[in-house]
């Protein structure tokens, strides 16, 4: 699908699709129909990089977190082409005329369904979302919602047990706590936690067992942690920390060495004392 993207100046094209890009947005720009676009070339090649070497991939079904006005629903819908895209968004709106007829121009109202003012961190909605729109795990989640830590790891504790072993789950945005634009210190996300804090936890999860996550790839704009065969009960309340085992603080071990040299010193003195 990547080769159907036309790029220009502050907008794409796909087919008959209009994408405005958002970062780009200026005086002159001619209205009429479009969608609002919030991705940039940038990200859409490291997305075709990605996909390139995973040609074996094939989203059925993919739930979305975070879609604007629907520009990234249409947008990954047409790439992967599933059987059913499930798009959620915190925002308290409806569809907008553009989505409406894209939708129904393609008869796709049976294979796309959005939930507006749905919070991303509420894990009983999210489950109950996934139970009734899937008869089948779901194989692919893309979270460009928040970009919170809390809010995107709650997501992750939802979602993650429920995809299929070999599923994808996305985090884009995971690296925004890096780039300087973000490290201003008025900026309104300067007392958010990055998600690097998150990136590092699916790594150390990674580390802990391939049980869990069976590989992890890093790109700047976003993550991909790969599903492992591991079984989960989808019911009970998974929590990431449960699944990473990490050596003692260095304080820690330093308080269990000056213990055992302790230790080691008094069976010392007591040895010598039983030979006497």
């Amino acid at each position: 699908m990547f080769d159907r993207l036309v790029w220009q100046s502050d907008r794409m094209l796909l087919d008959d699709l209009v994408f405005r890009l958002e970062h780009y947005r200026s005086p002159d720009w001619n209205g009429g129909d479009h969608f609002r676009f919030y991705k940039i070339k940038e990200l859409v090649d490291q997305y075709e990089n990605f996909f390139s070497r995973r040609s074996d991939f094939r989203a059925k079904r993919v739930i979305e977190l975070g879609i604007y006005d629907g520009g990234s629903t249409a947008f990954w819908y047409e790439l992967f082409q599933p059987q059913k895209h499930v798009a959620l968004d915190l925002q308290d709106q409806r569809d907008i005329p553009y989505f409406r007829r894209y939708v129904e121009s393609r008869e796709l109202g049976g294979r796309i369904k959005t939930y507006w003012n749905t919070d991303q961190a509420d894990k009983t909605r999210l489950r109950t979302i996934v139970e009734t729109e899937f008869e089948s795990p779901p194989d692919l989640v893309i979270d460009d919602a928040s970009h919170f830590y809390r809010q995107t790891r709650a997501s992750f504790e939802a979602l993650f047990p429920l995809l299929i072993p070999g599923g994808l789950y996305i985090i884009e945005d995971w690296a925004w706590g890096h780039w300087p634009e973000f490290l201003v210190p008025n900026h309104p996300w300067a007392a958010e936690d990055p998600l690097t804090r998150l990136a590092i936890e699916l790594l150390e999860a990674a580390g802990t067992s391939a049980q869990l996550i069976l590989s992890m790839v890093a790109y700047r704009g976003f993550v991909v942690v790969e599903r492992g065969p591991q079984q989960l009960d989808k019911a009970s309340h998974f929590n990431l920390e449960d699944h990473i085992i990490r050596r003692p603080a260095r304080r820690q071990l330093g308080l269990f060495s000056r213990l055992a040299r302790k230790l080691q010193r008094r069976m010392g003195t007591f040895a010598n004392r039983f030979r006497g």
